[in-house]
């Protein structure tokens, strides 16, 4: 498995490709406890950077304020590869995947926050694109950005 690692990756194109189709990706943060916390999020990929929104309060906020460093995975699964297979130790999985390790930070700004907010609902909600979003909501959303240092994206076939 460790050779595939090296020479299956995903071109920037693919890359691109994945994170704007994907809808969930799981957000790993640090406890002040020591232990990692790992919690799927809807997201939007756009200037190199990730966005999310929640609320304003719980653990993902408190362990950015402890430490800002976290990782980020997309994955999507496209297949069991059993056909012909006659051990069950040789199946395989045909994936596409994106891991990726960044600095997150909860955004203040209100034209930063209204922005993210706004590419959030024309991904998710695209009917509902050209509606105003509400001050009060912008203000009282939680919108976290990374910035990322690095990635990588991985397939298999």
């Amino acid at each position: 498995m460790r050779h595939r690692t090296k020479t299956h990756l995903l071109t920037e194109e693919q890359i691109s490709d994945l994170f704007s189709r994907s809808e969930v990706g799981r957000l790993g943060t640090y406890s002040e406890d020591g232990y990692p916390y790992i919690l799927p999020m809807h997201f939007v990929y756009f200037d190199n950077k990730i966005y999310m929104h929640g609320l304003p309060k719980g653990k993902k906020i408190d362990n950015i304020k402890f430490n800002s460093n976290v990782c980020f995975e997309i994955d999507e699964m496209i297949s069991l590869l059993y056909e012909g297979v006659e051990n069950p130790c040789d199946v395989n999985t045909e994936f596409n995947s994106i891991i990726l390790r960044g600095r997150a930070s909860l955004i203040n700004d209100f034209n930063e926050k209204h922005t993210a907010l706004s590419k959030i609902v024309e991904k998710f909600t695209p009917h509902l694109k050209n509606k105003e979003l509400p001050e009060k909501m912008v203000k009282g959303t939680a919108v976290i950005r990374i910035d990322i240092l690095d990635y990588v994206g991985r397939y298999y076939k």
